[in-house]
């Protein structure tokens, strides 16, 4: 005699589900990047940190990101670009002094992170440059930015934006070929 509670696709039915909830949990994503920033993941302990994150407060149409990126890791990592959620074009720049003033460039090479060291990431020095701004950055806004190293890892956090009178270097943009 037929049992209908033992079909075989009433049998699959829990497994089928199971399976279901199993796959959307592994593709959820966050979108606290600070607790993603500060707490990796086990099964690749980030070397990377950034501690004392912040941006400029800006309306635009660009501002800088600052902190001190560490890396914790056994080799050296070379940050070689960044992207931010303040807008679609991020370059990394430093200041040098030209022709008798101080001036924002691209920072050819990007920024070296040595293994057990860090790099400073302030205001009249190297920094992250949000150019074209999609809309202003206001005090309090946290900005995410993903820092990508010359291995092809990334590492994101977000940066709190302040209030800042200083940074008033002129740009000096790289010629194109």
């Amino acid at each position: 005699m037929y049992a209908p509670s033992h079909h075989p696709a009433r049998l699959l039915l829990p497994l089928l589900a199971a399976g279901a909830l199993t796959v959307a949990a592994c593709g959820t994503s966050s979108t606290d990047t600070a607790t993603e920033a500060s707490t990796p993941s086990p099964a690749a302990a980030d070397p990377i940190t950034v501690a004392d994150a912040w941006v400029k407060a800006s309306p635009g149409p660009m501002t800088g990101a600052f902190g001190i990126i560490a890396n914790t890791g056994d080799a050296d990592l070379t940050v070689v670009s960044a992207s931010t959620s303040a807008s679609s074009m991020t370059e990394l720049h430093e200041v040098v002094m030209a022709d008798g003033q101080m001036v924002m460039q691209p920072k050819e090479g990007g920024f070296d992170v040595p293994a057990g060291g860090e790099h400073v990431l302030e205001p009249g020095a190297d920094h992250i440059m949000i150019m074209q701004m999609d809309t202003p950055v206001e005090a309090g806004d946290d900005v995410e930015i993903t820092l990508t190293f010359d291995d092809g890892s990334t590492y994101t956090y977000a940066a709190q934006a302040r209030e800042f009178e200083g940074g008033m270097e002129s740009y000096q943009p790289t010629p194109m070929p």
